[in-house]
């Protein structure tokens, strides 16, 4: 990828990183010219259509999120690299380190310092959550750390793709399981409850150095987040205070219920304690000099993303109260879980198979479930004495809830206890607004239309950028999350407005003023210099088309701009030569003319019949324009001479000037 153009404007300079689901690279932004951060995913998300589909929504769903707390998503493509499909996310690049090299590098945080990045964190999550946008993937290496000590969190909304997708992420799961929270770890829903669990981990890592935590594989891992208790930071760290023990505690509870309703709550607590107006204190069920092994038992229960997740009992666990400060809890901990998941794995089901009638499994025919709800679907299989286990898919193409595959097959005959998998449709209650800017009002509707949304009004307006009959922007914008079925405003283009502008006169008046007047107005401006001795250097002395005249917006207005007196005698002689002809021949003489208030145009006119000297001469037309009824036109008569007006051919007024 090093040295290859993405979008015929991202040049890709080096490699930054790797995650479960791709790589991330530093590019340069040709366009715009700034620095970028590319995330490329990898090739073997590319044979799933659906994942690459929710990649893109959720990606434009994570755009919609502005915060200084938050990584920027600036793009979202696809692009053809050596006969290869890529899909990328453009991001903020960041100059900076993660949170989790950080801890690698400098050991544990300070309280202080690691409050105060929690508070940002939580700020980032308080935004996403407003927008109902849960990130269900925090954990120290999604959070950037800036050169000047600020928090950048990143992959918003990517985990909730890899949650449902059928591609297996290895690394992305044992990278996470760390951080997941008691919900996630049994594949059930979650909600931002689940952040704040996971925000309660990487806070305890900041404080500590560690991970609460950690065992050899990630199954043992998740069934510590079931199950085990939840140690306190201080029992590594005697030096932190107890409230900071107990803001940890509420956080990390196992029961969604008991953490904390929202961020809002969590941000409050920590500033109330940082400036000392709160306190807190753990409360436990043991005594704080035991230790808790907690015996887990498991039974097999329904999962709605994964095939193979293990369930707590809901039998309160046993309580096996050892001596303080002794390794032998924990390692027969550990010891019991293995245990126990060989049990379930191996010795169980062979034992289950030869309880009924000596070695005799009772057969069950699987029946179709295909076009039932999951209710419905739910309830056939549970009354067959089977095992419902569920794969959420997305297809717009068919309604919500509906059971759209099922494995094994109808007809297939199974074991009594056999789990049925069922991929039920799942749609979002809402969806990302796409991009329209650039699309007629027909590819609007169309877009909308693909994206489970509906055109609403339609306005016009003039606009220089955008072609005319294309869309400048909708409402809501591009990117931001709305209810499914929602009415989009979409604004397209006039073109560029050429409504006539009657010139005002701007002789006298500054080049720059001027300038950027006319440029507000519409017009194309040119500068012609020379020299004046009616006006001081840098003014306007002429102007062409002259002042009053009415003038298509878009047109071209000439400046001409004084470079000063002239200095010399040879232009000091053409200069007076000019002076007298401007004085004989370019006064500028001005005479007002009301037209009739009946609601038409009338027109007005002049004509100049005698000369300087008074002498008559033929008629010469020097004004002639269109003027709304009730307006007063300033009728514009240069030199000396006899000028007759009229009004719609009709004279109205003579004037001699001298």
């Amino acid at each position: 990828m090093i040295n290859k153009i993405l979008a015929n404007r991202y040049e890709i300079l080096e490699k930054i990183g790797t995650g479960g689901m791709g790589n991330v690279f530093k590019a340069h932004d040709r366009k715009l010219d700034r620095i970028v951060a590319i995330k490329v995913l990898k090739l073997e998300y590319n044979e799933d259509n659906n994942f690459i589909r929710k990649f893109k929504r959720e990606s434009l769903a994570a755009a919609s999120i502005s915060h200084p707390n938050i990584v920027s998503i600036y793009d979202v493509g696809t692009e053809k690299v050596e006969d290869k499909e890529v899909h990328y996310i453009v991001m903020e690049y960041i100059d900076g380190k993660t949170l989790k090299d950080l801890i690698n590098d400098e050991g544990r945080l300070s309280e202080k310092r690691a409050l105060n990045y929690c508070i940002q964190i939580a700020e980032a999550l308080k935004v996403a959550h407003s927008k109902h946008i849960v990130h269900r993937d925090i954990k120290s290496q999604n959070i950037m750390v800036t050169r000047d000590d600020r928090i950048k969190v990143t992959d918003f909304g990517i985990a909730r793709v890899a949650d449902n997708t059928t591609v297996t992420a290895t690394n992305a799961v044992m990278g996470s399981v760390h951080y997941f929270s008691p919900e996630q770890a049994r594949g059930a829903k979650v909600d931002n409850r689940s952040d704040i669990y996971s925000l309660g981990i990487v806070l305890f890592e900041m404080l500590t150095g560690r991970l609460p935590f950690d065992a050899d594989n990630p199954v043992s891992v998740a069934l510590m987040q079931v199950q085990s208790q939840m140690p306190k930071p201080s029992d590594f760290i005697k030096s932190i205070d107890p409230s900071v023990d107990a803001l940890v505690l509420k956080m990390t509870e196992k029961d969604p219920d008991d953490r904390y309703r929202d961020v809002f709550d969590l941000i409050k607590d920590i500033k109330d304690y940082t400036i000392g107006a709160k306190t807190f204190s753990v409360k436990r069920d043991y005594e704080e000099d035991d230790r808790t092994v907690v015996t887990p038992n498991f039974n097999r229960r329904p999962n709605r993303n994964h095939s193979n997740n293990m369930d707590m009992d809901t039998r309160k666990p046993k309580k096996v109260v050892k001596k303080k400060k002794s390794a032998a809890p924990a390692i027969l901990g550990i010891f019991s879980a293995i245990v126990i998941i060989a049990l379930l794995i191996y010795v169980v089901p062979k034992a289950i198979k030869g309880m009924k009638n000596g070695d005799v499994v009772e057969k069950i025919a699987v029946e179709n479930y295909i076009g039932k709800t999951r209710e419905e679907a739910k309830e056939l299989i549970e009354a067959q004495g089977l095992v419902l286990d569920v794969n959420t898919v997305e297809n717009e193409d068919e309604p919500d809830g509906l059971v759209l595959g099922q494995k094994p097959e109808e007809g297939t005959s199974v074991d009594k206890g056999s789990t049925i998998t069922l991929e039920i449709n799942e749609l979002p209650d809402s969806v990302p607004v796409p991009p329209l800017k650039g699309l007629t009002t027909e590819e609007a509707q169309k877009t909308l239309e693909d994206n489970s949304l509906k055109l609403g009004s339609v306005e016009e307006e003039f606009n220089e950028d955008v072609e005319e009959g294309k869309v400048i922007y909708s409402n809501p914008d591009g990117g931001y999350s709305v209810k499914r079925g929602t009415a989009v405003k979409v604004i397209v283009s006039k073109g560029v407005d050429k409504t006539p502008v009657v010139l005002s006169d701007y002789k006298g008046m500054d080049q720059d003023i001027v300038v950027n007047q006319l440029k507000s107005l519409g017009f194309t401006v040119v500068i012609e210099n020379g020299f004046s001795n009616k006006v001081g250097e840098g003014q306007v002395y002429d102007m062409d088309p002259k002042p009053n005249q009415s003038v298509d917006k878009g047109s071209t207005v000439t400046l001409f701009i004084s470079k000063g007196a002239k200095i010399n005698e040879e232009e000091e002689t053409e200069d007076n030569e000019d002076n007298q002809n401007e004085d004989n021949y370019n006064k500028v003489n001005h005479v007002k003319v009301k037209v009739p208030d009946d609601g038409t145009t009338h027109n007005v006119s002049a004509e100049r019949v005698r000369d300087g000297n008074g002498n008559k001469i033929s008629a010469t037309s020097v004004w002639n324009y269109n003027i709304e009824g009730g307006e007063v036109s300033n009728v514009e008569l240069i030199g000396p001479g006899e000028y007759n007006i009229y009004v719609d051919g009709n004279l109205v007024k003579t004037e001699k000037i001298k």
